[in-house]
C-alpha cells in the first residue's frame, strides 16, 4: 500500500489523494450514519471554543432533542471532556445527543436551528469537514480522509455526479482555513478540481 503524499497549503499538509476521492453525501441512502456510529462513547470532536458555544446555544436547541438526549444532557451535559479534548456526548453509545430524526434519517438539531436563522453556529467544524479530518503529529497539521464503511453510497454517488471529497466540503474548508487558503488549494489541485 502506497504511503500518502502530502502537499503544503500554507501550514497544513494536504493528502494529495483527496482530489481523486469521489464523494457526494446522499443522506437519504446512508441515513446520516456519521451521526449515529454504534458503540461510540465520544461523538463529534469539538474545539474548546465550540464546547463553550454549544453550552451557550443549548437552550435554543434543547426542545428539539429526543427525550433520551434531554435526559442525558440534564444528567451529564451535552459535552464530554477527556484528557483535555472535547466531544459531543452520545446516547447509549450510539447517536450524538444533537441527532433529530426525520423518518429514518439522522439530522443535526444544531444545523437545523442554524438553517432556520435561530443560531449563528452551524455545527461542529469536525462534522462540517467530515469525512476529512485535521490531524496533528510532531507539530505539523495534516488534512486527511477518514474512510467510513457506512459512506459507501457517497463514493458511488460522487462518481455519478463527478464530485470529489474536496469539492463536497469546500464550504467547510473555507470556514476552517479562510478564502485565501481555499484559493491556494484550488490552484494546487486545479486539474482535479470539479467545477
Amino acid at each position: 500500500m502506497r504511503a500518502p503524499a502530502f502537499v503544503p497549503i500554507e501550514d497544513i499538509l494536504v493528502d494529495t489523494s483527496l482530489a481523486d476521492i469521489p464523494f457526494a453525501c446522499p443522506v437519504e441512502r446512508c441515513h446520516g450514519a456519521c451521526c449515529t456510529v454504534p458503540g461510540a462513547d465520544e461523538g463529534a470532536p469539538l474545539l474548546p471554543e465550540e464546547a463553550e458555544r454549544i453550552a451557550e446555544l443549548l437552550p435554543k436547541v434543547f426542545p428539539r432533542l429526543s427525550v433520551e438526549a434531554q435526559r442525558l444532557i440534564q444528567q451529564q451535559g451535552a459535552v464530554l471532556e477527556r484528557e483535555g479534548k472535547y466531544y459531543t456526548r452520545c446516547v447509549q453509545r450510539g447517536p450524538c445527543v444533537f441527532v433529530i430524526w426525520e423518518g429514518v434519517v439522522a439530522r443535526c438539531a444544531l444545523e437545523q436551528a442554524y438553517e432556520e436563522g435561530l443560531i449563528s453556529f452551524r455545527k461542529p467544524l469536525s462534522c462540517h469537514l467530515f469525512p476529512l479530518r485535521l490531524r496533528s503529529r510532531a507539530g505539523r497539521r495534516y488534512l486527511v480522509f477518514e474512510p467510513f464503511a457506512e459512506c459507501a453510497p457517497a463514493y458511488a454517488y460522487g462518481r455519478q455526479c463527478g464530485q470529489t471529497v474536496l469539492t463536497m466540503v469546500s464550504a467547510a474548508l473555507e470556514r476552517a482555513f479562510g478564502a485565501q487558503w481555499c484559493e491556494e488549494l484550488r490552484r494546487v489541485f486545479r486539474s482535479q478540481w470539479a467545477q
